[in-house]
Parts: structure tokens; sequence; C-alpha cells
């Protein structure tokens, strides 16, 4: 008999390693879905977009007045009107 509870512990504890736990199944669903942010457009619209889309549109580094000034100034600006 003690046999047989050997066996059952081990056929629990192979069991146990392939059904996943309940924590574990939230964790891999967080993982799977990355976490989004809602912003509206220029036209009024409603979107959801990845947050790390957003933060690495927000590291750019912003233009100097000088170089807009640049910009302004270049020969392929000009209008055409």
């Amino acid at each position: 008999m003690e046999n047989n509870n050997h066996k059952d512990r081990s056929r629990r504890g192979f069991l146990s390693l392939l059904v996943p736990k309940k924590g574990a199944t939230d964790l891999n669903e967080n993982l799977d879905k990355p976490e989004m942010v809602k912003m509206l457009t220029a036209d009024g619209k409603l979107v959801q977009i990845e947050k790390s889309v957003l933060e690495a549109a927000t590291k750019k580094q912003k233009s100097t007045n000088q170089e807009i000034f640049q910009w302004m100034n270049n020969p392929s600006k000009e209008s055409n009107t």
C-alpha cells in the first residue's frame, strides 16, 4: 500500500506540472496583451495605442528654434505662389 501512495504522489506531481495554476494563467494573459492607452485623434476619434509606442514617440529630441529657422530659410522650402 505504501508503494501505491508513492505512485499517486508522483502522478499528482507530474499532472500538477502540466496543469497551470490560476495565477500562472493570469500572468500569461497579461504578457500576451500589451498595455494600451486611449487617446483622441485630431479629428476627435477615440483610439487605443500601445503604451510602448507612445513612450518611444515622446522620447524623441525636440527641434531647437535655430533648426526651425534654418529649415524655414532652406531654398527647397520656397512656396510656389
